[in-house]
């Protein structure tokens, strides 16, 4: 387990290791919930310094 928020403790864990390639999953929510919280996976796709596959 790695703390802190997920986009920014996944893109430094990913850093440290080498790591080539990131897969995630992704769960839709509905638009309101999307613009008053945010979501994980639309962070991480704009701030990944690795190629990123997403899962639905």
């Amino acid at each position: 387990m790695v703390a802190g928020e997920p986009e920014t403790a996944l893109n430094q864990y990913q850093q440290e290791h080498v790591i080539d390639l990131m897969v995630m999953g992704a769960y839709g929510h509905s638009r309101i919930r999307q613009f008053i919280v945010g979501s994980t996976t639309t962070a991480m796709i704009c701030k990944a310094k690795c190629s990123l596959l997403i899962l639905r």
